[in-house]
């Protein structure tokens, strides 16, 4: 007798991993509009599980706890998608470092800045306010800061090395932290969601400022 049997069929996992990133996606949205609208201790991954319309256990398999969830959610802030594709390698950033002198390498960091200062702004608020009482969330922002500055250290190189002064360590490190203050989401939140300021306004004003701090540091 000859086999009647078919061959067996490969299972295709498309479908499923393709549901699995539109899931993470809708909750790591969802998470970030609950925490800003309620704070991060008033949020539950309950909640956020039932807005999301997936189950809790979903949740804690892609993010395993509640800071880490809210972690994910700053990082997608600060990155404008959920793709693996590090900061210094999107076309906004290497943009900047294309830039041929000191004040167009603040242009255009400030250009990228002020979108990302917008999308962020409201979690940062959110870390800081839970920092208190949280010793996680504290990590977090400690954690945000060293990543930020190091950032930072980046585009202050780019900039002293427009200028001239890149061989200058005390410099370097004086422009450095002028960046990182000038350009930090708390400024932005400042003068564009408290005072009014449109984000063009904040761009001419932060690139100014900062480059004339930035370009006579104090050493």
């Amino acid at each position: 007798m000859t086999s009647s049997r078919q061959p067996r069929r490969r299972y295709d996992a498309t479908g499923r991993q393709s549901q699995a990133r539109e899931n993470r996606a809708r909750v790591i949205a969802t998470a970030t509009r609950l925490f800003v609208e309620q704070g991060y201790a008033s949020t539950s991954i309950a909640q956020v599980a039932a807005a999301a319309r997936v189950s809790a256990p979903t949740v804690f398999a892609h993010f395993a706890s509640k800071a880490n969830l809210l972690k994910v959610a700053v990082d997608v802030a600060i990155a404008g998608d959920d793709e693996q594709v590090p900061l210094h390698q999107r076309p906004a950033m290497l943009r900047v470092h294309q830039a041929t002198t000191a004040d167009q390498v603040l242009e255009r960091f400030a250009a990228a800045g002020s979108e990302v200062a917008a999308r962020v702004n409201p979690l940062f608020e959110v870390v800081r306010a839970a920092a208190d009482a949280d010793p996680e969330i504290a990590a977090l922002a400690e954690e945000l800061d060293r990543q930020r500055l190091a950032g930072t250290g980046i585009i202050a190189a780019a900039f002293a090395e427009r200028l001239g002064v890149r061989d200058d360590p005390q410099a370097v490190e004086r422009i450095r932290d002028t960046i990182w203050t000038m350009f930090s989401p708390q400024v932005y939140g400042l003068l564009v969601v408290q005072r009014g300021w449109s984000p063009e306004e904040y761009r001419a004003w932060v690139v100014r400022a900062a480059s004339a701090a930035a370009s006579h540091p104090a050493v």
